[in-house]
């Protein structure tokens, strides 16, 4: 399907946007109120975001029985009684099937409700008693999108009074016709033929939503300037806030590290700090860690979400070259390594180098697979047509945010044992289908390319010694194309290539597949 849309603010704080009406569940809540027991603020997944659908039986009724140019059968079948009926029997059936039907998690179905447009015998002109609009008027501020069966003028009727997304579901094809008459009038509108489009369309809805529900904390000295290890970076992060809604706060290394040292020196932080680590250990395949030099790297983690918290923020990135320079890594004995993971484990996009366009990257795949995203500089082998990333920052929900952690484990960065990591073995996945992707350094554009694990390694070995092996199509095409969009990918498990084109419509980015 193909979705040609804008995004539209909501008018509600960003606290307010966040918020569901319970606590987020499942492995969100429990990394986000680990934190929050160790007085380090419980931050929330865009991932929570509310989305709500209103169901709409929409239909003709005439004023009496007759058959003519586009209306045909047994008259006994066509009176104005029966056409009532059939319209309330109709939205019973459809709450019948919605019960049988799952949506996307998180996706809430409000009561469906029936209207109709109106046929007088020799009237040419087809009516629509506007006052019906009224039924959907109290639900809609809940309200995301209109799901509506069949009907064109219904459908506009209800996009041009509340100015949202409405779906056409369940019809024939001349069902296409409706959102290109939307569409005409800049109103927003789309097709399906089935339950699996509807599902995969309300999830390419939620995770636009959701991205604009996202607000990146960056920590670094040097707003509005390139990484030194990532000058294909956006720059300018009202790029991405003027794009798509993605806010953003800026923190200075004096203001983040001056605050840690407060934080740090509570005994309830490092007794938290202790407890994750050994948690940690505790289900780990192997561990290479002192307990204590984990402890460095998962007190840094709660601080972040300190920090997070106070700023209403729920992604994060910060520097590696600036970082390491300003000494603060060796002196603290911590890496971003391991809070990057356990971010994205989180549902928290958390990307390394301060690399902004592969947060981006990473949040449209994290939002649309519900899944913890994996990061890496490439390595393109184009005589076997191989694509392979390096980064330490693997987590352990990489197969779904609400599933069990995959099997992983610890090792040091550095040498010195400090710098917490989360290993892999990509080795188990051998044939199991990727995608990946980037945004361009203007922001307008997302290289994706997808293929299937050929391996990994880096289960043991100093720095971003982690990597996985994937096999692809064109290696070449990507060497050639990726010089116009810079170097980290984001990596998800699955094929996304079809949802990420849906997205890119819906947000206005173009899609570069490779």
């Amino acid at each position: 399907m193909s979705l040609s849309t804008h995004c539209r603010g909501c008018g509600m704080s960003r606290r307010e946007f966040l918020q569901t009406s319970a606590v987020a569940t499942g492995a969100v809540a429990t990394l986000a109120q680990r934190a929050a027991a160790a007085g380090a603020g419980e931050v929330a997944s865009a991932l929570e975001v509310p989305f709500a659908i209103k169901p709409v039986v929409a239909g003709m009724i005439h004023e009496r029985a007759w058959e003519g140019s586009c209306r045909w059968g047994d008259l006994p079948n066509l009176t104005f009684e029966v056409e009532t009926r059939r319209l309330g029997q109709s939205v019973e059936d459809l709450k019948a099937r919605l019960a049988q039907q799952p949506l996307p998690k998180g996706i809430e179905t409000l009561a469906p409700v029936s209207m109709h447009s109106w046929a007088e015998a020799g009237n040419p002109e087809i009516m629509f008693d506007d006052a019906q609009l009224e039924k959907l008027a109290a639900d809609d501020p809940r309200t995301d999108a209109y799901m509506v069966t069949a009907a064109a003028v219904p459908c506009l009727k209800i996009a041009r009074r509340f100015k949202k997304p409405v779906i056409v579901a369940n019809a024939p094809g001349w069902g296409l016709d409706i959102p290109a008459g939307l569409r005409r009038e800049g109103l927003e509108g789309y097709y399906v033929r089935n339950w699996d489009e509807l599902r995969v369309l309300l999830g390419v809805l939620r995770a636009r939503k959701a991205f604009a529900a996202t607000k990146l904390l960056r920590v670094t000295n040097f707003p509005n300037t390139v990484p030194s290890g990532v000058i294909s970076a956006i720059p300018d992060l009202d790029v991405p806030k003027t794009l798509y809604g993605m806010d953003h706060v800026t923190v200075p290394y004096a203001t983040f590290f001056g605050e840690m040292d407060a934080f740090v020196s509570r005994p309830e932080n490092r007794k938290a700090a202790e407890a994750l680590a050994a948690g940690l250990v505790r289900n780990a395949a192997k561990n290479d860690m002192t307990l204590e030099e984990l402890a460095n790297s998962t007190l840094f983690f709660l601080y972040t979400h300190d920090v997070m918290a106070r700023h209403e923020a729920n992604a994060f990135t910060i520097e590696c070259f600036e970082l390491c320079s300003s000494l603060n890594p060796w002196k603290r004995h911590f890496t971003p390594c391991l809070t990057h993971a356990l971010n994205k484990d989180a549902g928290l996009p958390s990307a390394c180098e301060g690399d902004v366009n592969a947060l981006m990257a990473m949040s449209a795949l994290m939002y649309l697979s519900r899944k913890s995203v994996y990061m890496g500089n490439p390595d393109i082998d184009v005589e076997q047509n191989v694509l392979a990333l390096h980064h330490s920052d693997v987590g352990r929900r990489m197969k779904g945010i609400d599933e069990a952690d995959t099997p992983y484990e610890i090792d040091a960065f550095t040498k010195s044992g400090f710098g917490a990591t989360l290993r892999y073995d990509f080795n188990a996945d051998k044939g199991a289908p990727v995608t990946a992707g980037r945004f361009s350094p203007c922001g307008h554009k997302m290289l994706v390319t997808r293929g299937a694990v050929r391996g990994g390694k880096g289960l043991d070995g100093l720095g971003c010694a982690q990597s996985v092996d994937v096999d692809i199509v064109d290696a070449r095409g990507l060497l050639r194309t990726q010089q116009d969009f810079g170097h980290h990918l984001s990596l998800v498990f699955g094929d996304y290539v079809e949802p990420l084109r849906d997205l890119g419509a819906a947000m206005g980015f173009e899609v570069v597949l490779v």
